[in-house]
């Protein structure tokens, strides 16, 4: 009864279109639901990005470049469909959006996830500044929602980001390496170390920010670091 009384005072909308859903009991209208591209096979075997190749294994970045973390996976393909909904996130405050991809993840990942034999979460952290405008780190509660099914912590406090970071689009891959280069701190001394861990963010781009967080995971005794985003690019060939 409450639940019912709260749709019609505040109705779900779509994450996608962002129009009041018909039926409340669901997140995402099933027009939107067709038009998102899901990750599925085949993708880069090291970062997840979708290829256009079945006999393909990496995409070209990471034939190209080494990547610190073991394992990439993401949920959607990074596109106009989404990109207008993971930025509502991000910039409108839309953060009950991140309910409907936390479920889109245990759909394609509760199995394989179970199997790597994760720990914890560690949200890639923001800087103070944008925490305090924004008011939370969309990565975190991303990582509430697929803890939920998981069924393991989610720890905030392990890093920190020790510096604010110019805008990653803008920059070329080396200037996007030595912007990072030492933004993230280990804060996780005296806590139970756990071994292998799921780092999360909101999109893969380049990777260069996941690949500077596991570097100091790595540094301080983390033997697995899988990443897990709600949206990545498609390897452009």
């Amino acid at each position: 009864m409450y639940q019912e009384i709260w749709n019609l005072l505040y109705p779900k909308c779509c994450p996608v279109c962002f129009e009041i859903l018909e039926d409340q009991h669901r997140l995402v209208c099933q027009k939107c639901y067709r038009k998102i591209k899901r990750v599925k096979q085949p993708y880069c075997y090291q970062c997840g990005k979708p290829l256009s190749l079945d006999e393909q294994e990496f995409c070209r970045d990471c034939n190209r470049k080494d990547k610190l973390f073991d394992r990439g996976f993401s949920i959607v393909e990074y596109d106009a469909i989404t990109a207008p909904s993971i930025l509502a996130v991000k910039y409108k405050n839309r953060r009950e959006f991140l309910k409907f991809y936390g479920e889109l993840a245990k759909k394609q990942y509760c199995l394989l996830f179970r199997r790597l034999h994760i720990e914890c979460m560690i949200p890639v952290p923001i800087g103070r500044k944008k925490l305090r405008k924004r008011g939370f780190n969309q990565a975190a509660l991303f990582g509430f929602e697929v803890a939920k099914w998981m069924q393991v912590p989610v720890k905030t406090e392990i890093l920190r980001r020790s510096r604010e970071t110019a805008p990653l689009k803008e920059l070329d891959p080396l200037q996007r390496k030595q912007e990072l280069s030492k933004a993230f701190v280990w804060q996780g001394k005296g806590y139970q170390q756990e071994k292998t861990v799921l780092l999360v963010d909101d999109i893969y781009t380049s990777g260069a920010t996941v690949n500077a967080c596991t570097k100091v995971l790595k540094e301080n005794g983390i033997k697995k670091v899988y990443v897990l985003t709600i949206a990545i690019g498609r390897d452009i060939g």
